[in-house]
């Protein structure tokens, strides 16, 4: 099983991790935006679907339902996310423009999506329905979720390496990246005042047991319309 190495430049470490020379390891790499955070309506995760992520939606395995507010959205969307074991699982569906598609296999979780051409109108997941609650969203030309989400694994360990956060110039904020470990309630595991820009290299990475969810969230703007991103790097550790 891999091991942390204090003899080793963890810039090579990385790298063998990345190539996948090293077995049973991979890098996560997670990214969000929230483009409009008031100072009435945070805490507010860093999710393009705005306000706190919807959590309760996903207690059980669901059906998502993916839809485009746009017809011309007709190609594929990869949806990446954890069946309800806990295990990764991706799956892969044609859009029907501004007609909800169901996936075969049921989401437990949803962290990613991917459109496989530029997106001309905003693409959601949906649990229930096309119109039921958003759980993933693409926003019009990104192709691609931008949401500071996730949840490790069945068999693994995640290790936050670094996390960065910014807010608009000459603002500030209050971040908070919460872990919510399997049947425990969410908890506060970081927290920082951030100024504009903020960033933590952990001199000991983050141990995060497998079935863990991760929300950062933001609070405390100091300004209304106020836009965020973050981003932070897990290395994922098989467990046996």
């Amino acid at each position: 099983m891999f091991q942390f190495s204090p003899h080793r430049p963890s810039t090579e470490m990385y790298l063998d991790i990345a190539r996948g020379v090293i077995p049973n390891s991979k890098i996560i790499h997670k990214f969000g935006a929230n483009f409009d955070i008031d100072q009435g309506s945070d805490p507010e995760s860093i999710w393009t679907g705005g306000g706190p992520y919807p959590w309760a939606s996903l207690a059980t395995a669901q059906t998502i339902y993916a839809i485009s507010t746009d017809a011309s959205d007709t190609s594929t969307l990869t949806i990446e996310g954890l069946d309800s074991d806990y295990n990764e699982q991706t799956e892969t569906v044609t859009l029907n423009g501004t007609t909800a598609v169901t996936t075969t296999n049921t989401f437990l979780r949803v962290f990613r999506m991917t459109y496989d051409a530029t997106n001309v109108g905003t693409i959601t997941a949906r649990v229930t329905s096309g119109t039921g609650t958003v759980v993933a969203q693409i926003e019009a030309g990104d192709a691609q979720t931008l949401m500071a989400i996730y949840t490790v694994p069945k068999d693994y360990t995640a290790y936050m390496v670094t996390t960065d956060m910014t807010i608009n110039s000459k603002r500030d904020c209050t971040v908070l990246y919460y872990l919510r470990r399997y049947n425990k309630p969410f908890r506060i595991a970081h927290i920082a005042e951030a100024n504009e820009h903020y960033r933590y290299d952990f001199f000991a990475p983050m141990a995060i047991p497998e079935r863990t969810d991760i929300d950062v969230q933001v609070d405390n703007v100091s300004a209304n319309d106020s836009s965020v991103t973050a981003n932070f790097d897990l290395i994922l550790i098989r467990n046996y």
